[in-house]
């Protein structure tokens, strides 16, 4: 049986900058979606091979002055890296969740992992991870030249897909899910044209992965910061083009902490209206998640702890965002 694809977009936009070059990252990105649906939906794996289209980038480390892409020999290891990465997921099928009743050390101790290493080596990254964290969202925040740098990859890529009458897979990671978070604002509530042309237009799904989101002080950062104190009525202070949104949060994964999305997004969208209530899976929290990303060994974190919970390679492969963006394609969200 054809699968019909035409019509779909799946954008992609990473995290923190200090990334391979775009094709390469594009690429990779792509490679661990494809291969995570491949797990139980071959026929619709292979119409993503031939349909490289499908894929859209809001690829913005180099909207950044410091941005240095990765050379070639670490790109070479990185590919290795992932490749793990699927293979685990290959072998583990469905069990990257932390289930209900079950014990998070136990859970671990099963896959080869002890909890407190990983726990310690998200401690060991936490300070590479934070340091570019805080320089990225400081000229997020400060620089608007640079910002709207940031954010035009992404706002272009939904225009494209828009354009083209597609319905739209957003799936963001890290700092790329509070520039989402602030372009889809922008398209809700601007009033300039390039904007409000695309007022109707909407996102079927937006994946929210190792998102900072769920912290007051990225919320202090975004342009619906200013509504806040509007009437209790009002949806100036979200986005209203989202049809579903699904957050994705990794054990020791650092940057997501914060993860209640529910309280802190969800119940207040759906009340103003901002967010379909129903059914239920239009929104979900995924907490307590796996992430089998290995760091790329380098010079400089010899004798290191070498996992890394936020990495986005490993929040690709989940297994709960594969069949969700399976039944995207497949036309399947109702």
């Amino acid at each position: 049986m054809t699968i019909d694809i035409a019509k779909k977009r799946i954008i992609m936009i990473h995290g923190l900058a200090s990334k391979p070059p775009q094709r390469v990252l594009d690429d990779l990105w792509a490679e661990c979606l494809i291969e995570n649906i491949r797990v139980d939906d071959k026929g619709l794996a292979t119409a993503l091979d031939n349909s490289p289209e499908t894929f859209l980038s809001g690829y913005w480390a180099n909207a950044t002055p410091h941005h240095i892409e990765d050379d070639k020999r670490y790109v070479k290891k990185l590919r290795v890296q992932v490749d793990d990465v699927i293979a685990q997921r290959r072998k583990m099928k469905d069990k990257f969740h932390v289930g209900f009743g079950e014990k998070v050390g136990a859970f671990f101790k099963s896959r080869g992992e002890s909890l407190v290493k990983l726990l310690a080596g998200a401690l060991t990254v936490q300070d590479d991870v934070m340091k570019r964290y805080l320089r990225e969202t400081d000229l997020y925040d400060g620089d608007q030249y640079i910002s709207d740098r940031m954010r035009r990859p992404l706002e272009d890529a939904l225009r494209q897909a828009w354009d083209d009458d597609c319905d739209v897979a957003l799936v963001s990671h890290s700092m790329g899910t509070f520039i989402s978070y602030d372009v889809l604002w922008r398209f809700s509530h601007r009033s300039e044209p390039e904007f409000k042309k695309y007022r109707e237009k909407v996102v079927q799904m937006f994946v929210t992965m190792g998102s900072p989101l769920g912290d007051k002080v990225v919320r202090d950062l975004l342009f619906a910061r200013h509504h806040r104190k509007g009437s209790a009525k009002s949806t100036r202070q979200y986005p209203t083009n989202i049809e579903s949104w699904h957050n994705y949060a990794c054990l020791g994964d650092v940057v997501a902490h914060r993860t209640d999305f529910d309280g802190e997004f969800f119940k207040d969208m759906k009340k103003r209206g901002a967010l379909p209530r129903r059914p239920k899976h239009r929104s979900i929290d995924y907490v307590k998640l796996h992430n089998p990303f290995r760091v790329v060994s380098h010079i400089g974190n010899k004798g290191r702890e070498k996992r890394n919970p936020h990495k986005s390679y490993g929040y690709l492969v989940q297994p709960r965002l594969g069949s969700w963006i399976a039944d995207f394609l497949h036309g399947r969200l109702k």
